[in-house]
């Protein structure tokens, strides 16, 4: 006898303030921007959540906010069913709680659930030129500006933001903010996927309380073997599913939440449904970064590039040493 599937946004991890996250949302970078667009945004999220979906992520620098909040009322989901994720980019570092109100605005919600420091990174106000790490604001000054969001001397604010957490941070960078940090980060939003796994930063956020949540868990153009090497490709033909759904499985069963993006709804209904591993199948996940080969995403999106005298070409102005990407012999750390 069939047994029937049940969805997996059924799942939910727990956090650190006492509240949980569902295992796996939908994700709203695009990438560019039209009306076309925006319709179909607005309709493939309000189909993710018609179809059982209780997390959506976003971000200031998606420019997406609004179409986000517009599919929320009309997706007749109740807004207390929903986790809303955005993030501020490094131009607001210096001032998180004016960012946070510039996305509820642009939301039309009383609140979000959870506000993400985008990167460690901080830009000038006005955007155009990066930091380096040791100036201010650092990110643990901003840490300190988001903590007084949610620590209750501002009632307003805790009402309005519900938790506060990071995106793009390593071992390296939490250990540092977690020394300063009078709350711990509830979420680590980080690249992840099979040949980009975080083997030690996984296990290091979890043992800190710190739900990991990944993104391009599907690769995108960055990395397209992951939905068409045979690696990939014969698992899927196990279970009878597409290589993205065992991508999503494989993070999800490692206790990641997930958020891909798609603006396809027969996608958008088969990624909610996901597997069960195997065993074997999982330890076949695990070593893809070395038999299928290493891939770090963030490398190649060129927007995020910028060449800095004395240390070449950066990522928002930091090396992969500064990060804790890699060790001074390039070996990766994460």
């Amino acid at each position: 006898m069939a047994v029937e599937q049940v969805p997996i946004c059924q799942t939910r991890f727990k956090l650190n303030n006492g509240t949980s996250i569902p295992a796996i949302g939908l994700g709203t970078w695009q990438g560019r921007h039209g009306a076309a667009d925006e319709d179909q945004l607005r309709d493939s999220i309000v189909h993710a959540l018609r179809s059982g979906y209780r997390l959506i992520d976003t971000a200031t620098l998606y420019g997406v906010e609004h179409i986000v909040g517009q599919a929320i009322r009309a997706s007749s989901v109740p807004r207390e069913d929903i986790t809303v994720v955005t993030k501020f980019w490094g131009d607001m570092h210096h001032d998180p709680a004016t960012s946070l109100q510039r996305s509820l605005t642009a939301l039309g919600l009383e609140y979000v659930d959870i506000l993400l420091m985008h990167w460690p990174c901080a830009l000038t106000p006005d955007g155009k030129k990066p930091l380096m790490p040791d100036e201010s604001p650092t990110y643990v000054e901003t840490w300190k500006l988001m903590e007084k969001l949610v620590d209750g001397s501002n009632s307003e604010t805790a009402k309005q933001c519900r938790a506060i957490g990071v995106s793009n941070f390593t071992q390296k960078l939490l250990d540092v903010l977690l020394k300063e940090a009078t709350i711990v980060p509830v979420v680590n939003q980080v690249e992840l996927h099979a040949l980009n796994p975080n083997f030690n930063l996984v296990p290091y956020c979890q043992s800190k309380g710190i739900q990991v949540m990944s993104w391009s868990t599907l690769g995108g153009r960055h990395a397209p073997q992951i939905l068409t090497h045979p690696l990939f490709v014969n698992i899927a033909k196990n279970h009878n599913c597409s290589p993205a759904v065992v991508s999503l499985s494989w993070a999800v069963q490692r206790g990641i939440v997930v958020i891909p993006k798609s603006g396809t709804p027969a996608r958008i209904e088969e990624n909610i449904r996901l597997v069960t591993l195997t065993d074997e199948e999982m330890e076949t996940m695990n070593n893809a970064h070395r038999t299928v080969g290493k891939v770090r995403i963030s490398d190649g999106i060129t927007s995020l590039q910028y060449d800095i005298p004395g240390k070449g070409v950066t990522l928002l102005g930091w090396t992969n040493q500064e990060f804790g990407f890699e060790d001074e012999q390039g070996n990766w750390l994460t």
